[in-house]
Formats: structure tokens, sequence, C-alpha cells
């Protein structure tokens, strides 16, 4: 069994591990960067550090996912956090074919609905890390 946290962006429902999921907050302050990479929206005050927000999902939205893929924190931009979800890993498709990076880790399909599992460490490429 898996255990994931589902989101809303404008392009459809997209999915990330929970043990790598730390908060979830509003979108509130984030400032853009003069020069940002494609798919960087900008940062948020962190405590005492800058967490860096990317917005490679959608450009708009009023909540970040805090996510921790063991070496990097960074935040995604989304719409809408629509839960906490229990997945057998069985239901859990291959990734789709024609990505040009594999961002997507696999697809959970159902009910109507594809959810796109996101692989972070990929996410975190955009990061230049």
């Amino acid at each position: 069994m898996t255990t994931i946290v589902r989101f809303r962006t404008p392009n459809g429902e997209f999915a990330v591990p929970v043990e790598q999921v730390t908060e979830v907050r509003l979108a509130d302050g984030m400032r853009p960067l003069p020069s940002p990479r494609a798919g960087v929206a900008g940062v948020l005050a962190d405590r005492d550090r800058a967490l860096t927000v990317l917005s490679v999902l959608g450009s708009e939205g009023q909540h970040v996912i805090v996510v921790d893929d063991g070496s990097l924190t960074f935040g995604l931009l989304v719409d809408e956090v629509l839960g906490v979800q229990h997945v057998d890993e069985g239901a859990i498709d291959p990734p789709p074919a024609g990505q040009d990076r594999a961002v997507v880790a696999g697809v959970v399909a159902g009910d109507g609905n594809v959810v796109l599992l996101l692989d972070l460490a990929v996410l975190r490429g955009r990061l230049g890390e």
C-alpha cells in the first residue's frame, strides 16, 4: 500500500508520496525571482530560509506543497490539495511514454480520473541541483 497526497493544478490531478510532504501552506507572500529558470515561480520565506517554489504544473496557484526529496526541500505551486489517499501498489501503472523528462513516475487511473504520480528527484533537477 502506498499513501499519496493528491492535488489539482490547471493541468490536471497529480500526487506525491505523503512521506515526502512536510507541509501545505498558502502561496501568500511569494516573491518572484528577477531572472528565474523556466518553471520556477519564486521564493517564500520559510522560517530562517528562502524556499524555492516550482510552477512546472501551472503558473498560478493558491497553495504550496512543501516537499523534501531527501536532498533538498522545495515547494510545488498548486490550486487545491484534494487530500491523502491510500493506493494499492498494483493499481499504479508505469510512467507514460512520450515524456521529455520523466517527471511522471506512475499513473493511477480509475473512476474516469487519471492521477499522475510525480518523481520529485526529477523536479528537483529543475532547480539545477
